[in-house]
């Protein structure tokens, strides 16, 4: 069986594309796409709308059988999540839930 990879981020422009090259690569076998908002462009990868921040993302990968996990969800800048505290609680809490 090959690799089954979740991507996290996908509604932005280097997650999107990540995701988009990990579909048809030698020994992997399922991308899922994930993020808040859907992409603005369809995505070759499978897409599930969740947040990171939330236990069902751990439903999600476990359902799914993921062994991989590429994490591009993250903020750059606060003015990007709407302040410092959110953009705090999507970097950190956000990344902790996933590695639950």
């Amino acid at each position: 069986m090959g690799v089954v990879a979740v991507v996290t981020g996908v509604s932005r422009y280097f997650g999107g594309k990540v995701a988009d090259l990990l579909v048809g690569q030698p020994g992997v076998d399922r991308v899922i796409g994930v993020d808040v908002v859907p992409p603005p462009m369809p995505l070759e990868s499978e897409f599930i709308r969740a947040d990171i921040r939330s236990p069902v993302l751990g439903r999600i990968m476990d359902d799914a059988g993921v062994d991989t996990v590429v994490h591009m969800g993250v903020i750059a800048t606060p003015r990007q999540a709407g302040g410092r505290s959110v953009m705090k609680d999507i970097n950190v809490i956000g990344t902790m839930q996933l590695l639950a």
